[in-house]
């Protein structure tokens, strides 16, 4: 690392120290190290009895297994998704995306990174891409602000080739059809034999994330794990 990137490190590490204090996320109090305080880790939905390969979320006393979904071959290999998608994971993930709440993409991109501690080594850490239509209105994509705090870097090789519907107002059944093809690399790559992370930040009915795992499996990708922050 050069001297003038080091500079530029630790003036942003400063920034951040000075602006954005960490505080716990539940109770809002300061701590040490972000994102929760002791007191408050066990309030959150975690999704500690799931699906192993979708992390879809089963009752407390049903054991793992895998889903009826996950007895059919999936694109992806694992989803990591520490959270349900419930109150108040859900109201965050909002935030972040609607509300231009950059400091929920530190401390939700630090939650997945605890997620992600025994996951890997990959080879590429790839964000689910935003239409270039939806990232100029949005500004940025919330995906890659998780990546970046999860994993600490990573690459933008797959694009949305067509602007696509929100997957909110849609069915599953529509989700599937509405990203089918509309995800491609931006340049040819060979990724045979490779690990990659693919991040986004819900998991829903999974159609997104298999459409981009698709293509990277198509590309030669070994294995392709997803990293969400919630589970839906």
């Amino acid at each position: 690392m050069n001297s003038w990137s080091w500079l530029l490190k630790t003036l942003c590490r400063a920034f951040e120290a000075l602006f954005f204090p960490p505080r716990c996320l539940v109770c809002g109090k300061p701590i040490k190290t972000p994102p929760l305080c002791k007191d408050c880790h066990t309030q959150l939905p975690w999704n500690r009895n799931a699906c192993p390969l979708c992390a879809r979320p089963y009752p407390p006393k049903v054991p793992p297994h895998p889903c009826g979904e996950c007895l059919e071959p999936r694109a992806f290999d694992r989803v990591v998704a520490p959270f349900r998608y419930e109150p108040p994971v859900s109201r965050w993930l909002k935030s972040l995306k609607f509300r231009e709440n950059f400091v929920l993409a530190r401390d939700l991109g630090l939650l997945l990174k605890g997620a992600l501690a025994e996951e890997g080594p990959f080879d590429l850490v790839i964000p689910v891409p935003l239409s270039s239509k939806r990232r100029r209105a949005r500004g940025f994509n919330q995906s890659a602000l998780l990546a970046r705090w999860a994993w600490g870097s990573f690459q933008e090789i797959l694009y949305r080739q067509r602007d696509t519907r929100p997957q909110s107002e849609l069915s599953a059944a529509e989700r599937k059809r509405n990203v089918r093809g509309a995800f491609a690399l931006k340049k040819p790559l060979d990724l045979s034999g490779k690990h990659l992370l693919l991040v986004d930040d819900i998991f829903t009915t999974g159609a997104t994330v298999e459409e981009c795992a698709r293509v990277l499996k198509e590309a030669g990708a070994s294995r392709v794990t997803v990293a969400v922050v919630a589970r839906a």
